[in-house]
């Protein structure tokens, strides 16, 4: 199975995602995970005013509760004048990243 993502634009609650690449709860094997992303003149916010958490990416793969097996997973990022902000006022947790591959 091969998968190949270059831009993903979405907004889940109290997530913003700009130019990204995500996987949540996947069993990928045998893969190409490819991400190349050009954020130029760019504000990326995402805000939580009350339990839960505010993340702001732009250029990023995202992978969670996932199985990564004999997979390749390449992040190409130029990111120039960009604001990238999160903020969360409550119980939770922020998060801000650019060009970046982050599994958990």
């Amino acid at each position: 199975m091969t998968k190949t993502i270059t831009a993903l634009t979405a907004a889940i609650v109290g997530l913003t995602l700009a130019s990204g690449a995500m996987a949540a709860g996947s069993t990928i094997k045998n893969s190409t995970i490819t991400n190349k992303s050009t954020v130029k003149n760019a504000a990326n916010l995402a805000i939580s005013t009350g339990v839960g958490k505010a993340e702001a990416n732009q250029g990023s793969i995202k992978i969670k509760r996932s199985t990564v097996k004999n997979s390749t997973i390449t992040n190409k990022s130029t990111v120039k004048n960009a604001a990238n902000l999160a903020i969360s006022t409550g119980l939770g947790s922020t998060k801000a990243n650019q060009g970046s591959v982050d599994i958990e």
